[in-house]
């Protein structure tokens, strides 16, 4: 399909918006990663007054959460497909509009 400079333009924007979005999610996601790793070691352990079994819990209903906010995010601009797993795209896989 054929777009407009305008479109174009647009599209590059709205696609940074999502990377920013998408890449601000991810650093949740690596404290919670390691708040596990530690907490994993130590079952019998109490975080802040709380079982472990409960932050873990926890942990992993903000991950569930991360993954269908990742699906809802990261899509492309024009086509509004999935754009995978790359971070840096510079074209959509699918539809090829150009992203940066």
């Amino acid at each position: 399909m054929q777009y407009l400079e305008q479109q174009l333009s647009e599209f590059k924007a709205e696609f940074a918006k999502r990377r920013k979005r998408q890449i601000l999610g991810v650093i949740p996601m690596f404290a919670i990663f390691l708040l596990v790793v530690v907490l994993d070691k130590k079952p019998e352990a109490v975080l802040f007054d709380v079982p472990v079994w409960v932050v873990l819990g926890a942990a992993f209903v903000v991950v569930l959460g991360f993954v269908a906010f990742t699906l809802w995010n990261w899509r492309c601009p024009a086509c509004n497909r999935y754009l995978g797993k790359g971070i840096s795209l510079a074209f959509c896989p699918k539809c090829g509009v150009a992203l940066r």
